[in-house]
């Protein structure tokens, strides 16, 4: 197991003190951007912000380049890499548990399948109590299925589960998690600077004069990249432009719809992977998910705090966000009904704009990261007030620990 380590920094003064947290590890196994993976960095950011102590341990594939890594430490983040292989849950398991006891962490907070797999026993060999953050299901195949059905089994064990939207909080708690340790918080948001529109298309590559329709996310089915195509297939003005920024299993075929010249309607551009978004959103003129499920997506919160305006399928924790004085709601799959929603946005300015900044005030008030820190904050308490945790060792031991080939992500 290689472990890639920094001197850990001095927490960040502000608000409070750091007694008046507990030191609490991250711990993730980050794509290269995502909603997840901000989550985590602005939780981090604003914990130690607010005077606390908070690192991360991500498990990468090579120690030393994974730009999630890189953003933690742009951002004053201690982060610490572990080498991750094919199912090696065991000896994650005890580099992490070195980790926490080296570094005297006080609480674990898991986000994610294989997270929540390590990190779990890794909390329970040095005693500690955990908490996870359940971000959204994909299902996107029979082995998803088995994993999300395994994960919302383990993490029953934990003291406490914050799940990011009613629909999430409501499959766990089918699944026989305690009502009384699911806490439903929808993401926070840390304010970042953006750039202006022009800049932020500048630095995308994009035409000052287009009206341009944005799609940002991971290139799979869950997100409905084939529904934006389709989308924005009725769309015909001539200045108007899809741009679509991500990765996934969908780009190939997303690849080849554009070689052949697939489609009518306005021309989409793909832009791949980029990392800071939040910077960038503003080279939009409307931002659009077209997603088939969803908890509380952060490029939404990013878009609002930016001032873009959005149209949206009504999935999942969109709603929760959102209503048709703060951007355009569409029945879920509806295509035709998306692309004119986001004709009104492009043809509508004014209103746009009006929406936009109804959405940015709902924001502010709802999903301000003061009212996002309080609320962690009290699970974390919870979790932290519990009974003392049996220190478990990390082996395989049917009952007590994941071998080297449980099952998992």
């Amino acid at each position: 197991m290689t472990v890639s380590r920094p001197t850990l920094a001095t927490p960040a003064a502000g608000v409070g003190s750091s007694t008046s947290w507990p030191k609490v590890v991250h711990v993730i196994a980050p794509a290269p951007t995502g909603g997840a993976e901000s989550v985590v960095l602005n939780l981090a950011a604003g914990i130690r912000r607010a005077g606390g102590d908070a690192a991360v341990v991500a498990f990468v594939a090579s120690p030393g380049a994974h730009p999630f890594a890189a953003q933690a430490t742009l951002a004053g983040i201690p982060v610490t890499e572990l080498r991750s292989g094919q199912r090696r849950y065991r000896a994650e398991a005890r580099a992490l548990a070195a980790i926490l006891k080296s570094d005297s962490a006080e609480l674990v907070h898991t986000h994610g399948q294989q997270a929540d797999l390590v990190g779990y026993w890794a909390a329970r060999a040095c005693g500690l109590p955990v908490v996870a953050t359940v971000h959204g299901y994909t299902a996107r195949d029979w082995k998803n299925h088995f994993y999300e059905w395994f994960d919302r089994r383990l993490v029953r064990r934990f003291e406490a589960v914050v799940c990011v939207a009613g629909p999430v909080r409501a499959r766990v708690l089918r699944a026989g998690c305690r009502a009384d340790r699911l806490h439903l918080i929808p993401n926070g948001y840390l304010p970042v600077n953006a750039l202006e529109r022009d800049a932020a298309r500048a630095e995308l590559g994009l035409a000052r004069e287009s009206r341009i329709v944005g799609w940002v996310g991971r290139l799979s089915a869950e997100k409905g990249p084939d529904l934006f195509c389709e989308a924005v297939a009725h769309i015909t003005s001539p200045d108007v432009q899809a741009v679509m920024v991500g990765d996934g299993p969908e780009r190939a075929w997303l690849d080849r719809r554009s070689a052949a010249g697939a489609g009518a309607g306005c021309p989409i551009r793909l832009l791949g992977s980029r990392e800071g978004m939040a910077r960038l959103v503003r080279a939009f003129d409307v931002l659009v998910l077209s997603s088939r499920t969803e908890a509380t997506p952060m490029i939404l919160l990013e878009a609002l705090a930016a001032g873009v305006p959005v149209v949206s399928f009504a999935v999942g924790g969109v709603p929760d966000v959102i209503d048709q004085e703060s951007g355009w709601l569409v029945e879920s799959g509806d295509t035709v009904g998306l692309a004119e929603a986001i004709r009104q946005a492009l043809e509508h300015p004014l209103e746009a704009a009006r929406r936009a900044d109804e959405a940015r005030r709902v924001l502010e008030t709802r999903f301000g990261l003061a009212r996002w820190l309080q609320a962690i904050r009290a699970v974390y308490d919870q979790a932290m007030a519990g009974p003392p945790r049996r220190a478990v060792p990390p082996v395989a031991r049917a009952g007590t620990a994941p071998a080297d080939d449980a099952p998992g992500p």
